[in-house]
């Protein structure tokens, strides 16, 4: 049933009512709620608030504020800290290992030191034809530079060597002094060196030992050298050297010793006194193509006198099988009156990418004292290598020569096979002069010896060198066949040059 106007308005009024208390209730509720809310919350929402502004306000200046100035005295203070400590450590001596050569050098440069060592170990097996029964060649193992010692500056512009070796040709020595010079460096390109060393006489030469393309030197190289120079010479030079030329005269005397397995000094009355003088020249020069030629001679004013008081004074050439086990001596002309002697020479090398070439004809002459014919012996050589790594020999104008191949990648484990190299050499020395003539006439039978080798080397790396070669030797004698003699050989020689 439907109510009355009158009905529904008393209703509506009744609902209100009750919703106002309601509400008036609960807003007294919350009021007595928050009355009892423990005072510390209030407090720490307090010092939050603080907080807050205190980080608003701090941001605030530092966004006003001008920091240029300090950061100019910051980036002053830190370049004035690094300037020193990099003076500190360029002021310290500086160590350095090229190739495991250890150098030591004083800051400024005008001092330095750096090791030395060579290390060469020969095992050779000759097979002999019929030979004579007096000849009897020597197969075995050998070190045949065992080298120590150390090299550098003092104030800039004087530098020194010294190296003493213990090796031997066929027997290690005792030791001897290999170099012992000082050289003044300051008046480039000219140069002043004074006491033992190898004066510079030719390419082959001035080779270092360690740099060879062969075990042994050329018969013909090895006779020149010695007339005179070869290493432990005492000796005083004067040279010129640049880029591309190089020229060089010596005044050379005895050698430090006789380089015996007992160390004994040879004894020597009035030592020998000589003139070397050696002119080469870097005709070509390109990356790929380089091509030196060179010429020297080599005179002997006075020979020493053999014995004391004695004015007999003689000369004598001689040289072994080039293989350096065996210190037999395969030509020998034995000892010759002689006033004088006198040798020259001419050599040229060349590269051209992986090939190189090298080669040398040499002629020596004495004067007798005696009213006899003045002998004259030629000898020369030719040699050919190739590069089946592709690398190329690099040329040393310090000393007008080349020397080994810096292998492009080195041998490791999985990684780098070093450097491989093929290489032949002829070489020739004629010691006959009139052979068929008596000796009381002035006839020399010392005998035409001529070699060819064949031969790899490898280069693992820069310091490590391996040598395998096989010589054939055969030395003739014209006036006596029966004196002849023939052999092959096959060496291997073990290096590390530091």
């Amino acid at each position: 049933m439907a109510g009355t106007p009158e009905r529904d308005f008393k209703m509506h009024r009744t609902i209100r009512t009750f919703l106002l208390a309601g509400a008036a209730l609960s807003f007294s509720a919350g009021a007595a709620l928050a009355q009892q809310t423990d005072p510390r919350v209030t407090l720490l929402e307090q010092q939050l608030r603080d907080v807050q502004a205190a980080v608003d306000a701090l941001k605030k200046a530092q966004a006003n504020a001008d920091n240029s100035a300090a950061l100019s005295d910051l980036k002053r203070s830190t370049s004035s800290q690094y300037d020193d400590l990099t003076k500190q450590i360029a002021a310290l001596p500086k160590i350095t290992h090229p190739n495991g050569r250890f150098t030591f050098a004083s800051a400024d440069g005008d001092f330095s030191l750096a090791l030395r060592a060579l290390v060469q170990f020969d095992a050779g097996y000759l097979s002999q034809g019929r030979n004579p029964t007096t000849v009897d060649l020597n197969s075995g193992t050998n070190f045949r530079r065992a080298q120590l010692g150390f090299q550098g500056t003092v104030f800039r512009d004087w530098s020194y060597n010294f190296i003493y070796d213990f090796g031997g040709y066929g027997a290690e020595g005792r030791g001897y002094i290999y170099n012992a010079y000082i050289e003044y460096d300051g008046l480039k390109p000219f140069f002043f060196r004074i006491g033992a060393y190898t004066p510079p006489e030719g390419l082959e030469d001035q080779t270092g030992s360690g740099d060879l393309l062969f075990p042994e030197r050329a018969s013909a190289v090895d006779i020149a050298r010695n007339i005179a120079g070869a290493p432990s010479r005492e000796a005083a030079s004067i040279f010129a050297q640049g880029d591309d030329y190089l020229v060089s005269l010596s005044y050379t005397g005895k050698k430090t010793g006789d380089n015996t397995s007992t160390g004994a000094v040879v004894p020597t009355f009035d030592a020998q006194q000589a003139l070397i003088g050696r002119a080469a020249w870097l005709a070509v020069s390109t990356p790929d193509i380089k091509w030196l030629v060179e010429g020297h001679l080599t005179d002997v004013l006075k020979l020493s006198d053999p014995a004391a008081g004695s004015a007999a004074t003689v000369m004598r050439f001689s040289n072994g099988p080039e293989v350096a086990v065996d210190p037999s001596k395969t030509v020998d002309t034995g000892t010759l009156d002689a006033k004088s002697a006198r040798e020259f020479g001419f050599e040229s090398a060349g590269t051209f990418q992986g090939f190189y070439a090298q080669g040398g004809w040499f002629r020596y002459e004495l004067a007798r004292r005696l009213a006899l014919p003045n002998p004259h012996f030629t000898g020369w050589y030719g040699l050919l290598t190739y590069s089946l790594t592709g690398e190329q020999h690099p040329y040393d104008p310090a000393t007008a020569s080349f020397r080994n191949l810096r292998p492009n990648s080195p041998f490791s484990s999985g990684k780098g096979w070093g450097a491989w190299e093929l290489a032949a050499r002829y070489s020739s020395i004629d010691l006959n002069f009139q052979p068929f003539t008596s000796a009381a006439s002035g006839g020399v039978a010392g005998g035409k010896q001529d070699v060819w080798t064949l031969g790899i080397n490898w280069y693992p790396n820069n310091a490590i060198k391996f040598q395998l070669d096989y010589d054939n030797l055969q030395v003739a004698h014209p006036n006596a066949p029966a004196n002849d003699i023939s052999a092959s050989a096959i060496v291997l020689r073990s290096q590390i040059a530091l």
